[in-house]
């Protein structure tokens, strides 16, 4: 039977598998942050809140199952749906003009 060796480069890719991570979990609980988040975060599986710009609004996305209902995420929304609401009624007011506009 034929014996098999394990080349230099096959040993440090082994090593470096399970070196690499091993170093940045350690890194990052010496910095003080959280590795697993930062991974999730870096593939884009977090849960955090995201911002989406529109023609003229910003859109914040949250998940709502984890939130608590603190004043300030309220009165965020409640900015939110105001901003909407006059977005909405300025939208209204050009199609209503679009519309006035074809008939003529």
């Amino acid at each position: 039977m034929a014996k098999t060796r394990m080349t230099p480069f096959s040993r440090f890719f082994l090593f470096m598998i399970l070196f690499v991570p091993t170093v940045f979990v350690g890194a990052s609980y010496y910095n003080g942050e959280d590795p697993i988040a930062t991974v999730k975060e870096f593939i884009g599986m977090d849960d955090s809140p995201r911002t989406e710009q529109t023609a003229n609004t910003t859109v914040t996305k949250t998940s709502s199952s984890n939130d608590r209902a603190t004043f300030e995420n309220v009165q965020d929304m409640r900015d939110e749906i105001t901003q909407l609401k006059v977005d909405l009624a300025v939208t209204q007011e050009k199609l209503a003009r679009c519309k006035a506009d074809s008939v003529e």
